[in-house]
């Protein structure tokens, strides 16, 4: 079936202090095959796509004070494997934290370098609608029930644990694994916000400067791929070189047309074969790209 959505994600390029660790992390902890690996870079997926790309380049963890990837989200098809990866942090006690978004149940942790990384179960059939009302501090849900619920709730872990279909918690992340949305720290919300939607493309959902955030869809029933915030403060440089983080993301536009139009409406692409290199306001290297 055809994805609804008009874009999805290709591989994001991350910097890091330590190869070996930081592949240890995505195959043991989060689960991805260690598809391929060099001295200095290392390529890891599921068995149909390439999801994560390390590349052995910074030479400090992620450090506090500066726009780029506040996290990556990688989406899992079904509540079983979201408990499967539970299940595996709980073993190897690797910390976390959880949260249920009424639209999203989410584990949240951190790389070796520091890297955000959510992994997420989309549940929008939960969800009527949601707002963020100017002057509160978060986003409020509305659920399916009619039911006012805070957009960031404890995540019932032994709910979730429940869904396990079986014991063989170090199986790796199945088919339909995803990168589903990317979450970016921004020094200006107007401008990226503007970037994103008018550049790009992307269809606005969500604009609370009062809170620091903006939120933009693709079309399909969670209106949520690309977020911005500047909780970071307001004007932050771009992460030093050197430090680990987000090289690059990758957007794939489901047709060439698509593709085209949206290059068409970006400064100064550059294009490198099929694809096409673009910058966000924050300095952010995007590789666009038909699926």
């Amino acid at each position: 079936m055809r994805n609804s959505e008009f874009i999805s994600f290709g591989a994001v390029h991350l910097d890091v202090t330590d190869l070996k660790r930081s592949v240890t992390f995505w195959r043991n902890i989060v689960g991805l095959y260690e598809i391929q690996t060099s001295d200095q870079t290392a390529v890891l997926g599921i068995d149909s796509a390439t999801l994560v790309v390390l590349h052995h380049s910074a030479t400090s963890p992620v450090r506090r004070g500066y726009s780029g990837l506040f996290h990556l989200a990688i989406h899992l098809p079904s509540e079983s494997e979201l408990a499967r990866v539970l299940a595996r942090l709980r073993a190897s006690r690797y910390r976390f934290g959880a949260s249920d978004h009424i639209v999203a149940k989410s584990l949240y942790l951190n790389d070796p370098d520091g890297i955000g990384l959510e992994i997420a179960f989309e549940t929008p059939e939960r969800v009527r609608s949601f707002r963020w009302d100017k002057g509160t501090d978060s986003p409020v849900v509305i659920d399916a029930e009619g039911r006012k619920r805070h957009g960031i709730e404890p995540l019932d872990l032994g709910d979730v644990l429940s869904k396990l279909s079986d014991n063989d918690i170090m199986r790796p992340l199945p088919s339909g694994t995803k990168v589903g949305h990317l979450q970016l720290q921004v020094g200006e919300l107007e401008a990226s916000y503007g970037f994103y939607r008018d550049i790009v493309g992307l269809i606005p959902s969500m604009y609370a400067p009062w809170g620091g955030y903006g939120d933009l869809g693709a079309g399909g029933r969670v209106a949520h791929r690309i977020a911005l915030n500047t909780w970071q403060g307001a004007g932050v440089p771009p992460r030093p070189v050197g430090m680990a983080g987000m090289r690059s993301f990758t957007i794939l536009f489901e047709s060439p047309a698509r593709l085209e139009n949206a290059v068409a409406r970006v400064e100064n692409a550059i294009r490198r074969g099929d694809d096409y290199l673009a910058y966000d306001p924050d300095g952010n290297v995007i590789v666009l790209r038909a699926s």
